[in-house]
């Protein structure tokens, strides 16, 4: 074979490979512009979505739901809940902007709105419509404040607040300067939901400025809690929330945690 005819196929197998070369960067290139335009929608998304959690609800629906035989705690349920919505939103009540109503479930007369919250038995449910839109929820956290009523109204007056786009209580509007104090939490502890329990009827968060942080949601605040107990010289493995971290020192259970807060705020 001729240098020209090897010349000329070296060549060719070059300006194909070249080829080949270009077409694979412009796929990529292509590819990168698709995720740099998925991820612009998707933040597009999540404020969208950010900003219609903190829209006002045109209305609220606050509906306790109910059987025939109710309980001691069933009815005193429905009490705060009343006394709340009365005491606390009165023009609201009469202008139809907060809808309260007590459903027993066992009546066939409800239903269909028994169906639509998906109650079951005694259950407290809100729902802010937004733009015409139910937003149904089921409120458990009161049934843990039964025992406070004013630890009961507090939380739920503030809620509804929110939900209406009002400022909450002059209460919680109080600035606390921030300590080095953090809280431990976990979804399923419970130790721990005692001590958040403690923290509403006590009011510590307008009494006292520290963090909470859950380890379930956040890994980075489980590493975190992990440095704190290594400062205290507490092995991470033989320890698990609640913990708490104060100001250079360490609470490892629920009374010890208690006893700190009373100390501080008494």
């Amino acid at each position: 074979m001729s240098k020209t005819k090897k010349y000329l196929i070296y060549s060719g197998v070059l300006i194909i490979v070249f080829i080949l070369i270009q077409l694979s960067l412009g796929a990529n290139k292509k590819t990168e512009s698709n995720s740099v335009n998925v991820v612009a929608q998707e933040k597009e998304s999540q404020k969208k979505n950010e900003a219609e959690k903190i829209k006002p609800a045109e209305k609220i629906q606050v509906f306790v739901f109910h059987s025939t035989n109710r309980c001691y705690s069933c009815i005193t349920m429905g009490q705060l809940v009343k006394k709340t919505v009365e005491q606390k939103f009165s023009e609201e009540l009469k202008s139809g902007k907060i809808e309260f109503r007590e459903i027993n479930v066992d009546l066939p007369e409800n239903k269909e709105v028994v169906n639509k919250f998906k109650a079951v038995g005694s259950s407290l449910f809100i729902n802010p419509i937004i733009d015409g839109r139910d937003n149904i929820q089921e409120d458990t956290q009161t049934w843990r404040l039964l025992s406070s009523e004013q630890g009961f109204i507090n939380y739920l007056s503030d809620k509804l607040k929110v939900m209406l786009g009002s400022e909450i209580s002059t209460q919680t509007e109080v600035s606390v300067k921030k300590e080095d104090i953090t809280f431990y939490s976990s979804d399923n502890c419970y130790d721990c939901a005692n001590i958040e329990k403690y923290f509403m009827e006590n009011d510590i968060k307008n009494k006292i400025g520290y963090d909470e942080k859950n380890i379930d949601k956040n890994e980075a605040d489980f590493e975190q809690m992990a440095e704190d107990a290594a400062y205290c010289d507490i092995n991470i493995e033989s320890f698990d929330v609640p913990f708490l971290w104060a100001q250079g020192k360490c609470y490892t259970n629920e009374k010890d945690i208690i006893n700190f807060f009373n100390q501080k705020i008494n």
